[in-house]
């Protein structure tokens, strides 16, 4: 059995790092082909990777009732969860649908209160409140007007788009929570293999129902430039940042590592000004610069 030797608080910051770079990497694909459609396909990309890797840590071994437990968390976090937030990203692109997402953040701290009994001290609690408020202000004003690249295009309606991305929001909270009582017993990787390859055989044997669902119209044919895409792509924020994110909900309050994990929008500031050469406005750094400081408040 190995362990990560790195505190819960990096481990959840660096996974929302890795989920910035994915949501961009992934905004383009996911209209194209379609958000559950490149769920499905990512998530073998996925487990493939995790296996190998459990394979050679020798971290297969878990009980019956962890695996029951991992894969329903694999089926509302992924299942339900992935699958509605890049029916979200296709349609509404990565910036509003990634401040949507922070909801999971007060979802999953209620709901380590009410399962776990999870206590907040007064200033984690006002941390928890300014890095929330920070990452709403840094990506509600994260993108100027004069920008109308993909990341801002909107297909269908907005109010579908929002719709999706909360229930996206709710599955990851509710997901992250059932997987808890397992990852604070046992190997990151193996439960988070588990918790794919039980996800993505779901996947495909609900794929007509979930595209129907999503409303899915005319997708792209798939072709091999999509491959390193969707590599890359679930390497870094399905592979390491998820392992990252089970190892931090294992090591640290859920309440915590969820808010932490939350700061993916701010952490997409930077990257939107490389990617499209259009600043940000002051408000979005005034988010982040808030949210600095909640995180700050969290980690104390």
């Amino acid at each position: 059995m190995v362990s990560l030797l790195v505190p819960y608080q990096l481990a959840a910051l660096s996974a929302a790092a890795l989920w910035a770079i994915g949501g961009l990497i992934a905004a383009g694909p996911a209209r194209q082909l379609g958000g559950p459609r490149f769920t499905r396909i990512r998530m073998i990309y996925v487990s493939v990777i995790l296996a190998a890797v459990t394979t050679v840590l020798g971290d297969w071994g878990f009980s019956g009732g962890d695996i029951a437990l991992l894969g329903l968390s694999g089926l509302v976090g992924l299942l339900i969860g992935d699958a509605a937030l890049f029916t979200a990203f296709a349609k509404i692109g990565p910036r509003r649908t990634s401040i949507l997402f922070t909801t999971n953040a007060p979802m999953a701290a209620v709901l380590g209160v009410i399962v776990f009994g999870e206590r907040f001290t007064i200033w984690t609690a006002l941390g928890a409140v300014l890095t929330v408020v920070g990452v709403a202000i840094a990506v509600a004003y994260g993108t100027a007007k004069a920008d109308d690249s993909e990341f801002e295009r909107v297909d269908g309606t907005l109010k579908s788009g929002i719709a999706w991305a909360a229930l996206g929001a709710l599955g990851q909270a509710v997901g992250a929570i059932l997987a808890k009582p397992v990852v604070e017993e046992a190997s990151a990787f193996g439960a988070a293999t588990w918790r794919a390859i039980i996800a993505t055989i779901a996947l495909w044997l609900f794929a007509s129902h979930l595209d129907r669902i999503a409303g899915v119209a005319n997708p792209a044919p798939w072709s091999w430039r999509y491959f390193w895409i969707l590599f890359i792509s679930a390497l870094l924020a399905m592979v390491i940042g998820m392992t990252l994110l089970l190892y931090a909900l294992g090591k640290g309050d859920a309440g915590v590592v969820t808010i932490l994990s939350a700061t993916t929008p701010v952490l997409m500031l930077p990257l939107l000004w490389i990617t499209t050469r259009i600043r940000p406005p002051a408000g979005a750094w005034g988010g982040a610069a808030l949210t600095v400081v909640g995180v700050g408040l969290l980690v104390l």
